[in-house]
C-alpha cells in the first residue's frame, strides 16, 4: 500500500489546529511556536501531537493528491465526539474552495460519513442523526 509524506506541508503547524508543544499551546491564529517556515525541533518534537497527529490526507488514501492541504487551503481534520466519528473541515490559510467541499460533500454522502464544514462562520453539517443532533 502506497504512504503519503508530508513533503513540505507545514498546515498543521501553522495555527489551524489546537495543540500543545513543551509547554507551548497553539491554536487558530497562533501558530506552534517551534515553527518558523518549517519545524525548528522536527528531530526532537513531542510524540503528541507532534509525531502521531495525521490529517486525514496524510493517513487516508481515499482523498485525492490535489487534496493536500498546502494545496488546497484545507485540513481533513479526523475527530470524534464521545463514540461518533466525522470529518472536519478546516480552512487553513483560505476560504473553503469550492471544489473541496463539492467532493467531500460527495464523497460524504456515497460513504455514509459525517462532515462537519463552516460557512461564514456558520456550522453545516452532513451525516447521521446522532451526528446531526450532537451538540459539537
Amino acid at each position: 500500500m502506497k504512504e503519503r509524506s508530508c513533503n513540505g506541508c507545514t498546515k498543521c503547524c501553522q495555527g489551524h489546529l489546537v495543540g500543545d508543544a513543551y509547554g507551548h499551546k497553539f491554536f487558530k491564529g497562533r501558530p506552534c511556536f517551534f515553527f518558523s517556515t518549517e519545524c525548528t525541533i522536527y528531530e526532537t518534537r513531542p510524540e503528541n501531537p507532534c509525531r502521531v497527529y495525521k490529517c486525514g490526507w496524510l493517513d487516508e488514501l481515499q482523498f485525492p493528491e490535489w487534496m493536500k492541504p498546502d494545496l488546497v487551503n484545507v485540513i481533513i481534520n479526523r475527530s470524534s465526539y464521545k463514540d461518533i466519528k466525522y470529518y472536519a473541515l478546516v480552512e487553513s490559510g483560505s476560504l473553503l474552495n469550492v471544489k473541496v467541499l463539492s467532493w467531500m460533500i460527495h464523497w460524504a454522502l456515497n460513504n455514509n460519513q459525517n462532515l462537519l464544514y463552516f460557512i461564514d462562520g456558520g456550522v453545516n453539517r452532513i451525516g447521521s442523526k446522532e451526528f446531526l443532533e450532537a451538540p459539537i
